[in-house]
């Protein structure tokens, strides 16, 4: 550990030395283990260390990049790439400064000890054993996919912020076809959680395994506005994808987000309230520090309906005159120390209503549960076109059929201000929390 801190601020100090303004150095270590099972057989056992830093240099606000994977490195080398790199760029006066020393918050559930301890045996052994079942009349293939990681990641920069955050992953997804004859249907899902406790993959897995069969009688819809309970999966590309991802202050400041002129103002109904919590306990994009050591926090984005926070890095904020959200993240996420420093949500919480599902479910006569896609919206017109991946009928209040071959379509602002109820009991999806919301009007599009 004390190795890689040890290279970070070396090579900060290096930065300084062949004269830079500014330096940071982004530091990350971890182990992990990967188990692919398909039809039955293991198809690859991967185990990967990837250790490395990343370095920029900043010279007038210009900033230049470079990193280091491994830690036997010549350090001049690399840092000087980043500083040369600054130097090469126009000065840009919408740079500030960095980070400056912050306490950090040390959030709960991130690090569990039987993550860290598992054996590439046992993933296969819970694998194989997970495949089996799901066995069931009519399933035709099952694919399973087992990740476990546990990583420690360090900051250091020439304001004097120095952080070290440790933690573990677990990642599960299943996929599952049923056939009959010539028909085939499937199904999918999967989660990230920080600890062993946060997951029933044994549940997960009977499950999309029965939703795969149930799909063999699946029939069209028809095209008409109708409303929709959205629930799961689905409720990830139109709140974080969507809304959250929306509120990015770079997308903002360059105007090419559909949310950008609408700060303050109002977007959904006031039972809304989402927010951004980077110290979620257990959450899987919770930590001590973003990319840049600003601390994680809790940012309110939507307040009772109106527009209230936006997502900042330290560049977004200075040139705002804000302060980092502590969402500074790289383009392969928190563990990268590759990528470009950008910005992107934490753990997002959609705040819960008083209807449970059932009541929803009872004011629609005539309308659809859409429980997921594989679809985003649009982030510049907040349009989302999107084929139904999961979903059922609904039929005088009561689930019918499930549905294929239908597109749904609505503007996400839309969405949010056509929310009629929020359920009272919320769920994770991967890095969303939330219940599920019944909307008034949706249009639906099939072939039927």
């Amino acid at each position: 550990m004390k190795v890689l801190l040890d290279l970070c601020r070396r090579a900060v100090d290096e930065a300084l030395r062949l004269g830079a303004d500014a330096a940071d150095a982004y530091g990350v270590d971890v182990e992990l283990q990967r188990v692919e099972i398909k039809k039955g057989e293991v198809k690859a056992s991967n185990f990967i260390h990837d250790v490395g830093v990343g370095v920029r240099a900043i010279v007038k606000g210009s900033v230049g990049y470079s990193y280091a994977a491994s830690l036997d490195v010549d350090l001049r080398g690399v840092v000087g790439r980043a500083v040369k790199a600054a130097r090469a760029g126009p000065p840009d006066p919408d740079f500030k400064e960095l980070p400056r020393p912050s306490s950090y918050t040390s959030p709960q559930g991130t690090y569990d000890d039987e993550i860290a301890s598992l054996t590439p045996e046992e993933l296969i052994d819970a694998g194989l054993s997970l495949a089996k079942k799901a066995q069931a009349d009519k399933v035709y293939s099952v694919n399973i996919a087992l990740e476990s990681s546990r990583f420690t990641r360090f900051v250091a920069n020439s304001n004097g912020v120095e952080g070290v955050d440790e933690g573990t992953f677990l990642s599960f997804s299943v996929y599952v076809t049923a056939r009959d004859g010539a028909n085939m249907s499937s199904s999918y899902d999967g989660d990230i959680v920080r600890a062993m406790k946060d997951i029933d993959v044994e549940s997960m897995v009977t499950r999309v395994a029965r939703e795969a069969v149930e799909g063999l009688k699946a029939r069209p819809y028809k095209t008409a506005r109708v409303p929709a309970v959205f629930s799961g999966d689905v409720l990830l590309a139109i709140i974080v994808e969507g809304v959250a991802s929306a509120l990015n202050a770079d997308l903002v400041q360059r105007n090419r987000s559909f949310l950008a002129a609408r700060l303050n103002q109002r977007v959904g109904v006031e039972e809304l309230t989402v927010v951004d919590d980077g110290l979620v306990e257990g959450g899987p994009l919770t930590g001590k520090f973003d990319v840049e050591g600003s601390p994680r926090q809790r940012t309110v984005l939507i307040e009772r309906g109106v527009v209230k926070g936006l997502l900042h890095n330290s560049y977004t904020a200075g040139k705002a005159g804000a302060r980092s959200t502590g969402n500074a993240s790289r383009s392969g996420g928190f563990l990268d120390f590759r990528g470009q420093v950008t910005i992107a949500p934490s753990n997002v919480r959609v705040e819960a209503g008083d209807w449970s599902l059932d009541e929803m479910l009872s004011e629609v006569k005539d309308g659809l549960l859409i429980l997921n896609t594989f679809d985003s919206p649009n982030i510049a017109s907040g349009d989302l076109s999107a084929l139904i991946a999961q979903g059922y009928i609904i039929e005088k209040g009561e689930l019918k059929s499930p549905v294929k071959q239908t597109l749904f379509a609505i503007n996400v602002v839309d969405f949010l201000k056509g929310i009629r109820a929020l359920g009272r009991e919320s769920s994770k999806h991967f890095n969303l929390y939330s219940p599920p919301i019944l909307v008034s009007e949706v249009q639906v599009s099939s072939k039927a």
